[in-house]
């Protein structure tokens, strides 16, 4: 734990010279299977710039954007089949150098949230298809993986979900600020795509955004001093896809009720051949003994004749 509470602070503390304007973040590309299409092709539009949302009442929440409804009439969609991945890159500013993505001191997690296209985004339609904290192997926040590689990141679009068009909201959330409340800085935006060969029918219901963050939750209220291994992610539960886990963090978990099922089962038969085996002579013995008795049987006979 001591290795790890020195891990985060020496991530926390990189970069402290940067201005905070410096170090924010915003998403440029996206395209599938680690092809990336132009410059804000298939991107919502975000009249925030690279600056985060931090009233987690407002439905800038959604993506980053003032306007209601969302802008997505114009926007092209890009074409993702369910089961393969979506790849996104954010940046500082556009090729910037001197920053490409954020300040190392902005630590925290990455969240990928999916909504049909014609809800824009209003109701309870927002399912969670990825997160990640801290990785206790890598000893990295998620954040400075994307940054580590150059703004880039991959997630798995569920398979189990209907075709048709969708948003992916792409999601990292700095804790650097976030030891009290209204300190932490939300860096939504949003992806339009087309899903094809889905396997399912329906699609799910979701979450409210807002509504998925309160200000006093664990992931939000949050001192990046704090032990990382401790933190809890924010949000709703991640969708568990049924016909695939790679676009979780956690594996599908089985189902308890058929287990116990499998369980019992295997105990009945179990019992049922070891009460035949107990009321029947075993094994070996029991077969040099029938032979044996058969032999006397075949003696006697020859002797009476």
């Amino acid at each position: 734990m001591r290795t790890e509470i020195i891990s985060a602070l020496i991530v926390a503390l990189a970069a402290t010279i940067t201005t905070p304007v410096q170090a924010h973040t915003s998403l440029f590309y996206a395209g599938a299977n680690g092809e990336l299409n132009g410059k804000f092709v298939c991107l919502v539009e975000s009249d925030y710039g690279n600056a985060p949302v931090k009233d987690l009442t407002s439905t800038d929440l959604r993506c980053r954007s003032r306007k209601t409804p969302l802008p997505t009439g114009s926007v092209k969609k890009c074409p993702v089949p369910a089961g393969e991945t979506l790849t996104v890159q954010w940046q500082h500013i556009h090729n910037s150098v001197t920053i490409p993505v954020m300040s190392a001191s902005h630590v925290g997690p990455c969240i990928f949230y999916m909504a049909p296209l014609e809800s824009a985004g209003d109701g309870p339609v927002w399912i969670k298809i990825y997160e990640k904290g801290w990785d206790k192997d890598k000893k990295k926040w998620c954040n400075n993986e994307i940054i580590d590689n150059n703004g880039k990141f991959d997630v798995t679009i569920p398979k189990n979900i209907p075709n048709g068009d969708y948003l992916i909201r792409t999601e990292m959330i700095a804790l650097h600020q976030a030891n009290k409340e209204g300190g932490a800085q939300l860096y939504p935006n949003c992806v339009v795509i087309t899903v094809t060969g889905g396997t399912g029918t329906t699609f799910p219901s979701g979450s409210k955004i807002p509504g998925i963050y309160q200000p006093k939750d664990p992931g939000i209220l949050y001192d990046r001093g704090d032990d990382p291994t401790t933190y809890k992610i924010p949000g709703p539960e991640v969708f568990q896809d049924s016909s695939s886990s790679t676009n979780s963090t956690s594996s599908t978990p089985v189902n308890s009720t058929t287990t116990k099922q499998i369980t019992n089962q295997v105990s009945v038969n179990e019992g049922i051949s070891n009460a035949v085996e107990s009321k029947s002579p075993s094994g070996a013995s029991a077969c040099v003994k029938r032979r044996g008795l058969r032999r006397r049987r075949n003696r006697s006979k020859r002797d009476a004749i």
